[in-house]
């Protein structure tokens, strides 16, 4: 394992640690797949002033592999995820 990781995996520990058992981020409503990943991609959204269209984008893309079991599924959420980016794509254009 390299220095870089050996120091992400620490900081991915301690974050983890600084969430109580009753926090709304340790409990999933409808699945089990976001508690899978070592970070939410809402936590990460809102720790990084991500905007609804980023958040969703990140959402779709941490969660196809893991929610879906058939190809179709994963690459419905992955469907989702571009059409997310193309929308965005527009509003900075409208700009």
């Amino acid at each position: 394992m390299t220095k870089s990781n050996k120091l992400k995996n620490t900081l991915l520990k301690s974050h983890r640690a600084t969430q109580s058992d009753d926090s709304a981020f340790s409990e999933q409503v409808g699945g089990d797949w976001y508690k899978k990943l070592k970070i939410q991609p809402l936590d990460y959204a809102m720790d990084n002033n991500l905007n609804a269209c980023q958040t969703k984008v990140v959402k779709y893309i941490s969660r196809y592999n893991l929610k879906h079991k058939t190809i179709k599924d994963q690459i419905k959420d992955l469907d989702k995820a571009k059409h997310v980016i193309d929308m965005l794509i527009e509003k900075i254009q409208e700009k």
